[in-house]
């Protein structure tokens, strides 16, 4: 279980709804942690300046996150939180290390972000920081989308299921302990869910004993037993196990859309060097067809 102590939300300057801090007041609330407001702020102008000195770009550069600091403190003060909380800015190029950067020198243990909300029909929810930020986290990331979450609502959680790594089989374990604690606390209802590709219909023209019906239902069988042990191994007794047919990429969005889920929880093993530029294709094939809230716990 991730027990959250130091939740991290970054703020948009200059924005009057902030859906990523009122979901992170909701769990700083919940998990009774401390809750790091922050700001990581770039301006390509004063940086290309060439008529500003050295020092004075310095200067400048400080007075706009004095000012950036001054807002996010009004901010806090206005929240009515029980748990401390605490306003910090850095300036950084690329927004989302300067993100990382603010939440790993703070200690926190969740990094939340808000993401805009588009109809089903429009693709491209996530920006390039976006991406970068789920890619790049050592920390959880929970993607926010402008909307409450319900009492006895449902959490959705996609399982791997790897015989050959042991590295996904310990995620495939955090993923469920951290879906499972999420939804005791909420009350939600759980659901692990997991796909399985079809066997391919030609077969049965070449081999008659071969049925692709029957072989597939032992395939889906065989996937409900083990994500039904790995329940069982985690003591998670109260969990909804689905397994259909169909790419995990065109299943997992679907269900979360029957179920009208508050949030799906997923793995991301951590990469480092060239592989940390890929979440991981199926992952972010999924997150990007989503329209609820997107926890990716970090491996």
């Amino acid at each position: 279980m991730a027990d959250y102590k130091r939740i991290f939300v970054a703020i948009t300057p200059h924005r009057e709804e902030q859906p990523a801090l009122a979901r992170a007041v909701f769990l700083a609330n919940k998990y009774q942690a401390e809750l790091i407001l922050g700001s990581s702020m770039y301006n390509r102008s004063i940086e290309k300046a060439s008529g500003v000195a050295g020092e004075s770009c310095k200067d400048l550069k400080r007075e706009l996150m004095d000012d950036q600091k001054k807002v996010m403190l009004a901010l806090a003060a206005s929240l009515g939180i029980e748990t401390k909380t605490t306003c910090v800015v850095t300036w950084h190029k690329k927004w989302y290390e300067g993100v990382i950067n603010l939440a790993t020198e703070n200690n926190c243990d969740l990094i939340i972000k808000e993401t805009k909300h588009y109809k089903k029909s429009v693709r491209n929810l996530f920006t390039p920081d976006h991406w970068n930020l789920l890619r790049c986290s050592p920390i959880n990331v929970l993607m926010v989308k402008n909307h409450k979450w319900t009492c006895n609502g449902d959490i959705v959680t996609a399982i791997s299921l790897d015989d050959g790594d042991s590295e996904h089989q310990c995620l495939s374990e955090k993923v469920a302990k951290e879906a499972a604690s999420m939804s005791k606390l909420f009350g939600a209802k759980l659901h692990f869910i997991n796909t399985v590709s079809k066997a391919p219909m030609h077969i049965a023209v070449d081999k008659s004993a071969f049925d692709p019906v029957k072989v597939n239902a032992r395939v889906k069988l065989k996937h409900k037993e083990r994500l039904q042990t790995l329940a069982d191994n985690l003591h998670i007794s109260d969990v909804n196990i689905r397994v259909e047919e169909g790419l995990p990429g065109h299943v997992v969005p679907r269900l979360c859309d029957d179920l009208n889920a508050e949030c799906l929880i997923l793995g991301s093993v951590g990469r480092k060097g060239v592989t940390a530029a890929l979440l991981g294709n199926t992952a972010e094939y999924i997150i990007d067809k989503l329209d609820c809230d997107t926890l990716v716990v970090k491996g």
